[in-house]
């Protein structure tokens, strides 16, 4: 997947901002833009864009391990970009967790960044 493909979908979750970022809003800023500085975490939330996946499913289209694939959803998960739903199977004893996107929107501009 190439860079304009991110630019894309990054640019259609744009909103315009008419307010400076002020205060506690620069480290949410700083986390959410960290958190999708690398082209895995990328490449995720472009797969979670797609709907609600299991942790398998979004390694296997990413193309990382599954313990690559829960780091980087981790992060992405810590900076508020992705919730996590656990469902039990009970004859089977085990858990599967499942991920997605929660909403977001950023845009980023030397205006938003201005102090008023």
């Amino acid at each position: 997947m190439g860079v304009h493909e991110y630019e894309k979908l990054i640019c259609n979750q744009m909103i315009t901002r008419s307010t400076a970022v002020t205060g506690m809003e620069y480290e949410e800023l700083a986390s959410k833009l960290s958190a999708l500085g690398h082209p895995t975490r990328l490449a995720i939330v472009k797969v979670l864009a797609d709907g609600e996946q299991y942790l398998s499913e979004v390694a296997k289209r990413v193309g990382v391990s599954r313990a690559l694939a829960k780091v980087h959803l981790k992060k992405l998960r810590e900076a508020g970009l992705v919730e996590t739903r656990v469902v039990t199977l009970e004859d089977e004893a085990r858990a599967l967790r499942y991920y997605k996107l929660r909403p977001f929107n950023i845009h980023l501009s030397p205006e938003t960044l201005k102090e008023e």
